[in-house]
C-alpha cells in the first residue's frame, strides 16, 4: 500500500505510489533521425496507466486513443503475482497499448522498517530475467520505481541499483530500459547523481521522475533540477491530479480537492511541452481503488462517474492531437533533404546523397562517426570534414568520400554499435537543419 507523509516543504509531496496505485501516460516524442525528417515542434503522445487489469477493457479509457501503458510489480513478480501480471497483459495488449514494467520493493515488505528486504545483485538479475522470459512481448522496464522513496528498500543504495540496471539493460538486449526512477522529494538530485557515478564508465541515457510536487503546488523547480542533474532523456514516470492524500495512519494531509488536480493535469502537460528532453510522460491513475485510497488521483470517481481530471486530460489530448497535425503537415512541407546511404571503400567512407525527385538538393553536411563498445558503454564520437554537396533536378545523385583515421577505423571494428550521424545545413531548397543516423558496417 502507498505510504505517505505529510509534505515537508510547499513543493514536495514524499510520496510512493505503490504497485496497487498507478500507470498513466503521456508519451513526447522527439524527432529522433533514421533517414526520416523528425517534426520540428516538440509533439507528445499520451498513454494512460493504472494497475486494475478491468480498466484497460473500460469504454472510455479507450476513446482516448492512448498507446502505452506503465505496470508496477514486485522484483519477484513471477513468482508472487503471476496471475495479476498475466491479465493486466492481456487487458492492455486487447486495448492496444503496448507495456512498460517497472520493478519495485516486495508485496510483504514495509520499508523502513521490517520487513524490508534488500535483493542482492544475483538474485535480482535471476528475478527480472524469468520475467523477461516469462513475458517477452514486455520491452520497456524500469530498473526500480520511485526508488528514492522511504518506502522502498533501495532508497539510500543508488549504487546497487546502478547495478540493478546492468542486469536488467544486460538481460534484455534491445530493450529500453529506464535507468534511475525517483520522486521528486528530499535530496533526489543526489541520488541522482549518485546512481550516475556508480554506473561509470556507463552512461545512462534514460531517466524517470515522478514530479507530483511541482503539478500540485504550480512550480517547475523539480523538473528543471532533474533535467539539470542527468543527461539524456527523461520521462515523466508519475503524475497527475491528487484529489485526495492520506498517510499512513489514514489521516488525509492533502485535502479533497477535484478543481486542484484538474489543474495538476494541465500544469503536467504545459511542463512536458517546453522541455523537449522530457521524451514520455505517464498521468496517474485511472480509478482509485476504493473511497478511502490513501492515493487517489483517478480521473473517475470511485462508483466510476467522471471528474474534472478526465476532462482536462481529455481537452488537453485534442488540443496535443491539433497541434501535433498542424506541425507534422508544415514539416513535411519545409523540410526536403538528400537521402543518405554509407559505405566502406577501403580506408574511406563513400556517403551517397540523393535527391528527391523533382527537387534540387543544396548546403553542407557534417559527418559523425559514433561508436560503443558495448551497449551500455558510453559513447564516444569522431568528427569528420564537412563537405558541401549540390545536385540538379536531372542529376539527383552525388557522392562524397569521407577520409578515416586509423584511429577512428580501429573504434569502429572493436565497437557493438557503429553508427554515422550525419548533420544537414541545407540551402535549398529551404534553410533548415537536420540530422540522419546510418548504421555502419565494420572496415
Amino acid at each position: 500500500m502507498t505510504r505517505i507523509d505529510a509534505p515537508a516543504a510547499p513543493r514536495r509531496l514524499p510520496l510512493a505510489c505503490a504497485a496497487v496505485c498507478r500507470v498513466v501516460l503521456l508519451v513526447l516524442l522527439l524527432g529522433a533521425w533514421t533517414g526520416t525528417a523528425a517534426p520540428a515542434a516538440h509533439a507528445t503522445a499520451i498513454g494512460l496507466s493504472d494497475q486494475q487489469p478491468t480498466s484497460w477493457s473500460d469504454p472510455r479509457l479507450r476513446a482516448l486513443g492512448l498507446r502505452y501503458a506503465r505496470l508496477i510489480v514486485p522484483w519477484d513478480a513471477v513468482a508472487s503475482e503471476p496471475a495479476i501480471v498475466q491479465a493486466w497483459l492481456d487487458q492492455t495488449a486487447a486495448a492496444g497499448m503496448e507495456p512498460h514494467v517497472a520493478f519495485e520493493h516486495l508485496k510483504t515488505d514495509h520499508c523502513p522498517g521490517a520487513q524490508c528486504v534488500l535483493p542482492t545483485v544475483a538474485q535480482y538479475r535471476a528475478a527480472v530475467g524469468a520475467f523477461i522470459a516469462r513475458w517477452p512481448q514486455v520491452r520497456t522496464y524500469t530498473t526500480w520505481n520511485e526508488a528514492n522513496h522511504p518506502s522502498q528498500p533501495v532508497a539510500n543504495r543508488p549504487d546497487l541499483v546502478a547495478q540493478y540496471w546492468q542486469q536488467l539493460v544486460a538481460a534484455c538486449p534491445g530493450c529500453t530500459v529506464v535507468a534511475g526512477d525517483v520522486l521528486d522529494s528530499g535530496d533526489f538530485v543526489g541520488w541522482l547523481r549518485q546512481f550516475e557515478a556508480a554506473a561509470a564508465p556507463a552512461t545512462p541515457q534514460l531517466w524517470g521522475l515522478h514530479n507530483y510536487g511541482d503539478v500540485t503546488y504550480g512550480t517547475t523547480s523539480g523538473t528543471d533540477d532533474a533535467l539539470a542533474a542527468v543527461p539524456g532523456q527523461l520521462w515523466i514516470e508519475e503524475t497527475g491530479g491528487i484529489v485526495t492524500l492520506r498517510n499512513a495512519q489514514g489521516r488525509i494531509t492533502l485535502s479533497t480537492n477535484q478543481t486542484r488536480a484538474a489543474q495538476s493535469i494541465d500544469r503536467a502537460f504545459a511542463i512536458a511541452a517546453t522541455r523537449p528532453r522530457i521524451t514520455r510522460m505517464y498521468v496517474y491513475q485511472w480509478k482509485p481503488n476504493g473511497p478511502y485510497d490513501a492515493f487517489d488521483s483517478g480521473l473517475l470517481n470511485p462508483d466510476g462517474t467522471i471528474r474534472p481530471s478526465y476532462t482536462t486530460l481529455l481537452a488537453n489530448l485534442q488540443r496535443l492531437a491539433t497541434a501535433s497535425a498542424a506541425s507534422s503537415t508544415a514539416t513535411t512541407a519545409a523540410v526536403v533533404q538528400p537521402r543518405a546511404t554509407v559505405r566502406w571503400s577501403g580506408s574511406k567512407l563513400v556517403l551517397t546523397l540523393t535527391c528527391p525527385t523533382g527537387k534540387r538538393c543544396r548546403g553542407k553536411v557534417t559527418p559523425t562517426i559514433r561508436t560503443q563498445t558495448t551497449k551500455t558503454a558510453k559513447a564516444r564520437t569522431v568528427k569528420l570534414a564537412a563537405h558541401t554537396y549540390a545536385t540538379t533536378a536531372k542529376t539527383r545523385t552525388t557522392r562524397i568520400t569521407l577520409k578515416v583515421g586509423a584511429v577512428a577505423r580501429a573504434r569502429v571494428r572493436r565497437a557493438v554499435v557503429r553508427q554515422l550521424a550525419i548533420t544537414f545545413a541545407a540551402t535549398l531548397p529551404a534553410k533548415t537543419t537536420t540530422v540522419q543516423t546510418l548504421k555502419l558496417k565494420r572496415p
